[in-house]
């Protein structure tokens, strides 16, 4: 059932979002158009598993790999075959089966121009209990070539699991590895596991934050402690499922926050991005 604000509009369920400026649906097409011809232009794209926990809960809905097939293809129709360097996979093997992952990665090869350069950044991000060679394998063939290891609290406290894991990652030849460290209310608490973590691994960086986000490339690969709100890209930059928050140039667009709204969209061939945009 759908409250009154909602039925306005979604941006009201996200009150740090209210300082910024609404345009129009028009004034947005314009951009995306403007985009969609700009030959140059390059996009990152972030798709998060566990945005679509709310579709598996339902057998008259489709899967979870339909649904983000369905909205990678609407996407490149607004936007043109774009090249795509930086790519970011969260949390794969909660909400999605490995043949929705490659109906996945095929939507994305068939809609966008993955790149194969040795610069590019496709990283997958899994918690360390769903680490094996089975989802190693199948993740580096299907193309990517950066892991993220994703602890929590209680991790931290067996050090020997991660080393051992990093060390199966990186017998599969991935480019490089990094590590996320779930926030605490106390960074001072974090210290020395920040530390022992660093020595015993030597990943590529740490991140300390609570949801996985597209990195700038080269803070990626400084080997230092990035912290959540100081790295992340905010520039051509997609992030699609429930409630997702684009990048276009000069604009926000924001997914609709209900499934109800989000699979309506899908199924009249729309993006699934609120009406009212909004202008940064």
């Amino acid at each position: 059932m759908q409250t009154t604000n909602e039925s306005k509009s979604n941006i009201a369920e996200h009150p740090t979002l209210r300082r910024h400026t609404k345009i129009t649906a028009f004034e947005a097409s314009q951009v995306l158009e403007q985009y969609r011809r700009h030959p140059s232009q390059t996009v990152s794209i972030c798709l998060d598993g566990n945005a679509f926990g709310w579709a598996n809960g339902n057998p008259q809905t489709p899967s979870a790999g339909n649904l983000l097939a369905k909205e990678i293809k609407l996407w490149a129709e607004a936007l043109g075959r774009k090249s795509v360097e930086n790519l970011l996979l969260c949390y794969p093997f909660q909400q999605l089966q490995p043949y929705e992952l490659t109906e996945i990665m095929h939507a994305l090869a068939s809609h966008f121009c993955l790149s194969e350069s040795d610069l590019r950044v496709h990283r997958v991000v899994t918690n360390i209990d769903e680490i094996n060679s089975d989802h190693i394998a199948l993740l580096k063939g299907l193309g990517f070539n950066h892991y993220q290891i994703a602890l929590s609290r209680d991790d931290l406290e067996d050090l020997h699991r991660l080393k051992e894991v990093t060390e199966l990652i990186r017998k599969y030849a991935f480019s490089g590895i990094g590590i996320q460290i779930h926030d605490s209310n106390c960074l001072d608490d974090l210290r020395d596991h920040v530390i022992d973590v660093r020595n015993l691994v030597s990943p590529d960086f740490i991140y300390i934050g609570n949801r996985a986000k597209l990195l700038q490339r080269d803070m990626s690969f400084s080997g230092g402690i990035l912290f959540d709100g100081e790295c992340e890209l905010n520039e051509n930059c997609i992030y699609m499922g429930l409630e997702g928050t684009s990048h276009l140039q000069s604009v926000v667009l924001q997914n609709f926050c209900t499934p109800e709204r989000y699979l309506e969209a899908l199924q009249e061939g729309k993006l699934p991005v609120n009406h009212g945009p909004l202008n940064v």
